[in-house]
């Protein structure tokens, strides 16, 4: 176990580096189109190349338990949708902060659903770690909306979909894993863009609401370096869950934060804040205590 946790660490931090820089090009995506046309596009360039990617490295696709593996592809997708929706008025730190507070709904859930005694410990790193969300994304109490809340729903969702990789979906292949992600949030992103069509937003402009737009050049490059980035990163994360123990590989995935304010420093010369860097050690401080009194606990 411990070769598997150490193996499964270096799979999530490679995974976040590689997901935290390429969401940084989303945003610049959605001054041209839409959200759901993206994730159209992307999907039909991603399935096709991960299909073949399979083959050639003798990747089981067709699932071993396809009701558990649908309804882990339903939960990661709509908090992957939701995460890439905050995008389009976040930034990849921001959104990120409510997606890897995982950790801490996960915790809250397991114990409202199912009865798991909570520690005091894990009850104080649980009330830090969403202060030190709150931190990163600094909501205005005057603007409060449910769009600024965005993230933590994601957060809730990815938790679960997580759970779920390790206690449901151990006997899937990594590219299975990620394949069901890719073709769900493509399909159901199909349904959304035919409803910016036809729906009762039709012709409205925006990230959430455009229909189908022109492609241009700027867009399918940018389609393709996020998709290309996508499938190594959730492939990689995939086999972490595999692998390792889930609370162990969240306090890694942590990274994501560091990177993300890094890559958007580097990329765009848009800095972190002070309370933003200290929010991004309070969120992987109570990451790293809910592991270890975990740990103790089992």
């Amino acid at each position: 176990m411990h070769a598997n946790n150490l193996s499964a660490a270096l799979l999530a931090m490679a995974s976040t580096a590689i997901l935290s820089f390429v969401d940084n090009f989303v945003l610049a995506v959605t001054q041209d189109h839409g959200l759901w046309q993206f994730q159209v596009v992307r999907a039909l360039m991603i399935v096709p190349v991960m299909i073949v990617a399979a083959r050639l490295l003798g990747q089981r696709l067709w699932p071993v338990r396809p009701g558990r593996l649908l309804a882990r592809s339903v939960i990661v997708s709509l908090g992957l949708l939701i995460y890439f929706a905050a995008l389009g008025t976040l930034s990849v730190a921001q959104a990120g902060a409510g997606l890897f507070s995982a950790p801490i709904w996960v915790m809250i859930l397991s114990a409202v659903l199912f009865r798991v005694r909570v520690r005091a410990v894990q009850i104080v790193a649980i009330i830090g770690g969403f202060g030190g969300v709150l931190m990163v994304l600094q909501p205005d109490p005057e603007n409060l909306s449910l769009l600024s809340l965005l993230p933590l729903g994601a957060g809730v969702l990815y938790g679960l979909g997580m759970m779920l990789t390790r206690f449901w979906c151990t006997q899937e292949s990594a590219m299975a894993l990620s394949l069901g992600v890719f073709v769900t949030i493509g399909l159901a992103s199909l349904i959304l863009l035919v409803l910016g069509e036809v729906g009762p937003w039709a012709g409205q402009a925006g990230f959430l609401t455009s229909g189908w737009a022109p492609l241009t050049p700027r867009f399918l490059w940018l389609t393709v370096l996020q998709g290309a980035g996508a499938i190594v990163a959730v492939t990689l994360i995939a086999q972490a869950y595999r692998i390792g123990t889930p609370s162990y590989v969240a306090v890694f995935e942590y990274s994501f934060l560091v990177f993300a304010a890094l890559w958007s420093l580097l990329l765009w010369q848009q800095g972190t804040d002070a309370l933003a860097w200290a929010g991004i050690a309070v969120i992987t401080a109570a990451g790293l205590v809910m592991a270890l009194s975990e740990r103790k606990a089992g």
